[in-house]
């Protein structure tokens, strides 16, 4: 069978999350093959040949069972691509990420398993997403009482050549690693209330593979989740190690990659330099070389903002200094630079839905 040539689908998120949407960066081998992998078993399954699914990769069904084998995002849009054209039934993406765990990608998904509530597994999930070796942006939205993801339109994907089948396989693979990830972090109970597809049933497809009410030809693909989950434990929550995790992904992050790192990461990285004298946008601009209305673009390209930054910085200082030290809460607003402790106090209850010592005292139980 012929292999479709590899292209970068949605140039925004690639620029979002590579700080650039050149096709190096693009066909860059740094990610683990366990999406391709899943790939590859959920199409044998169904009887068709690795080889077949492989084709043009340069990859063989036994490199994705050698820890050394490293691959990349173009490498995964072909394989996907392969296989929604041969695959003999249209739900083959949903099969695809129903098989992936959340033990399968490593240090990433070990902090999201340990993370304190569901929001700080989306907010670490959102943070480190690239090490994931990501198709689709993380989306999500919150009402009194519901959270939904958020899945892209066929039109957002920004891929002129992108036929309804393909779209089809990237989204329900998306949506298959959601409800996957709900249930491995959250345990069994944690499925969705409805689902809303943007494509018709072919056949006997009637959406049954959900577990719950389904809704086809929406305008956007949707999941529902009840929104008291958002502030529930995963089951293997645990502060300390959840903290030593997110750090471990932080330094992954930055060797993904070493040389052209996304605007975004370098300038978290200058206010990781000084903290407590967390320098302002035309500071960090002149740093990179750029005019601070040059750096807000680039930033907003990949869905980002030097406001988000800086939140996200004094957020992660906090908690390590409530983890790690036996400095005061006033002590710690003042290195934050909050003008002066109620002000922290407030900004950590926003941030975690606990206040500081409260916070504190379950690291230390």
């Amino acid at each position: 069978m012929p292999a479709r040539p590899p292209s970068i689908p949605d140039p925004a998120l690639n620029a979002r999350l590579r700080g650039g949407d050149s096709a190096q960066a693009w066909a860059r081998q740094i990610h683990a093959p366990a999406k391709i992998a899943a790939v590859v078993a959920a199409c044998m399954d169904l009887g068709l040949a690795s080889q077949h699914v492989l084709a043009g990769t340069g990859l063989r069904e036994l490199d994705l069972q050698d820890p050394d084998t490293l691959t990349s995002t173009a490498q995964l849009h072909q394989v996907l691509c392969q296989a929604a054209a041969i695959a003999p039934v249209p739900d083959v993406g949903l099969r695809v990420g129903s098989r992936l765990r959340v033990t399968s990608y490593g240090m990433y998904g070990y902090a999201l398993m340990c993370a304190g509530r569901l929001r700080d597994v989306l907010d670490l999930a959102t943070r480190y997403q690239l090490l994931a070796n990501p198709l689709v942006p993380i989306r999500f939205a919150e009402t009194d009482t519901q959270f939904i993801w958020i899945l892209p339109r066929r039109d957002e994907m920004q891929q002129p050549d992108l036929d309804a089948r393909t779209y089809r396989v990237f989204v329900e693979m998306q949506m298959g690693i959601y409800m996957r990830l709900g249930r491995d972090v959250m345990g069994p109970d944690c499925v969705p209330t409805e689902a809303h597809l943007a494509w018709s049933p072919v056949g006997a497809d009637d959406g049954q593979s959900y577990g719950c009410p389904v809704r086809f030809d929406a305008d956007t693909p949707l999941l529902h989740y009840p929104i008291h989950w958002m502030e529930g434990a995963p089951q293997l929550a645990d502060a300390l190690t959840a903290a030593r995790a997110s750090r471990d992904c932080a330094k992954l992050l930055a060797h993904f990659e070493p040389h052209t790192p996304a605007v975004a990461q370098r300038v978290y990285e200058e206010l990781m330099r000084t903290p407590g004298l967390f320098p302002g946008i035309d500071d960090i601009a002149s740093r990179l070389h750029m005019t601070s209305r040059t750096l807000r673009r680039h930033l907003q390209a990949q869905g980002s903002s030097y406001a988000e930054l800086l939140t996200s910085v004094r957020r992660a200082l906090a908690e390590d200094y409530l983890r790690g030290t036996r400095m005061s809460i006033e002590d710690i607003a003042a290195a934050l630079d909050f003008s002066d402790a109620r002000s922290f106090r407030h900004a950590f209850v926003r941030w975690t839905g606990h206040p500081p010592r409260e916070f504190r005292r379950g690291t230390l139980q």
